[in-house]
């Protein structure tokens, strides 16, 4: 009986050990055909010099009412939903940003989809839907996830570090209508709260009802930071956050905001 037993749980182990790496297989590959279609994508950013051009309306195309970057016009008349471009340099962050505010929750529905609109375990960054970029909204919103491949916004925690920061206190993110540079502001870790808790929400600040309401989020975040960056806001600056999973506790997020540089 306890040789039969062992057998059996021999087996079980093997089985275990067969779906682990079957999913982690599975992990990874997903994984690459993301990365290689945002690949794909990156090179249908044009790369036209336009600096002789005197107007700056031939930049800009109009696709079905709307006026875009002519360098991504091939991406857009692809997908509407595709709004912009986010690089960090030196980091995996190098991807194209989607924007479904006709969707239900926080306009997720880009959180297992690839760009042609297919499962994907890893998604693409979006904007909450909350936002808006034409007017703009005192602070965009882009969600993306941390995953184990260290791909989509998995470098992003990495402001948790001093030095990291010093060599990358800055981001790009060129959306449809314009380019911008941003440089870092604060970092640091939070969570999804209940409800009915008064504990700061970064992920609901989208406007300000005035220059006090603005203010007194800046002084929040820069209070909650793992780094200090020494970056003075006022009110009016074009604030982005970055927001992805922690797990230092149950529904943990770690967060960086910028503001447009002028």
């Amino acid at each position: 009986m306890k040789k039969h037993f062992l057998d059996i749980l021999i087996v079980i182990c093997i089985l275990v050990i067969i779906g682990c790496g079957g999913y982690l297989g599975y992990y990874f590959y997903n994984s690459k055909k993301s990365e290689d279609a945002v690949s794909k994508l990156r090179d249908m950013i044009s790369t036209e010099e336009t600096t002789s051009r005197t107007n700056v309306d031939e930049d800009m195309v109009l696709i079905d009412g709307v006026m875009v970057q002519r360098k991504f016009e091939e991406i857009y008349r692809q997908n509407h939903d595709f709004i912009g471009w986010i690089t960090i340099e030196d980091t995996n962050v190098d991807y194209p940003v989607m924007y479904t505010p006709y969707d239900n929750e926080q306009g997720e529905y880009y959180i297992h989809r690839d760009f042609d609109k297919e499962n994907s375990s890893a998604g693409l960054p979006f904007i909450d839907k909350n936002c808006t970029l034409n007017p703009p909204t005192d602070n965009w919103i882009i969600y993306g996830h941390n995953m184990k491949s260290g791909k989509m916004f998995h470098d992003i925690i990495k402001y948790e570090d001093p030095e990291f920061y010093e060599a990358h206190k800055t981001f790009t993110f060129d959306n449809i209508y314009e380019d911008g540079v941003y440089e870092v502001v604060a970092a640091f870790y939070s969570q999804i709260f209940p409800e009915d808790s008064d504990a700061f929400k970064y992920y609901e600040f989208v406007g300000a009802a005035g220059e006090e309401d603005f203010m007194d989020y800046i002084n929040n975040i820069k209070r909650l930071s793992v780094i200090d960056t020494g970056v003075d806001v006022q009110y009016g600056d074009q604030l982005i956050t970055l927001s992805t999973c922690s797990y230092h506790v149950d529904e943990g997020r770690f967060a960086v905001i910028a503001r447009k540089k002028k």
